[in-house]
């Protein structure tokens, strides 16, 4: 399985170097895998963190590090295949209100990306209750976007 992940990431890595993740998809359902994917990928490295910051793991510092060095990148990726239209139906849970709501989704897109940036950041200090603080702001970003763009 980590060896899958792991692959997967690298695939992802090396199509948006090469600028094929931000080209239009040739599908909606195009959108929708390459949208989950990516999500995947995403929750993965979140939940490494989250154990860190809930005491299931040891805290290591280059580990941590790592996996929010891979948050800051793939949270930049998803976006563009959530504004696909038709992307939000079929196997996927995405709204259509996406769609209409355009600017709003954008703006916690933005937020999230802003706030695990400053994950990063927080990281870096090894200050274990200051990341448990901004690993905190991160769910919440998370949350607020599926809640309202989300079918649960």
């Amino acid at each position: 399985m980590r060896c899958l992940l792991k692959g997967a990431l690298w695939g992802i890595v090396l199509l948006s170097i090469g600028g094929l993740a931000f080209a239009k998809f040739a599908t909606p359902e195009d959108a929708i895998r390459y949208r989950q994917a990516v999500m995947t990928i995403i929750g993965e490295h979140f939940g490494r963190v989250a154990a860190v910051v809930t005491g299931e793991a040891a805290n290591n510092e280059k580990m941590l590090a790592r996996q929010t060095l891979l948050l800051r990148t793939m949270a930049a990726l998803p976006w563009e295949a959530c504004l696909v239209p038709g992307s939000y139906s079929g196997k996927t849970t995405l709204k259509k209100a996406v769609l209409k709501e355009r600017d709003q989704f954008m703006n916690k897109a933005q937020d999230l990306e802003q706030s695990i940036d400053k994950l990063d950041e927080t990281v870096k200090s090894g200050d274990l209750n200051a990341i448990r603080a901004q690993f905190g702001n991160v769910a919440r970003n998370c949350k607020d976007c599926h809640n309202t763009f989300r079918n649960l």
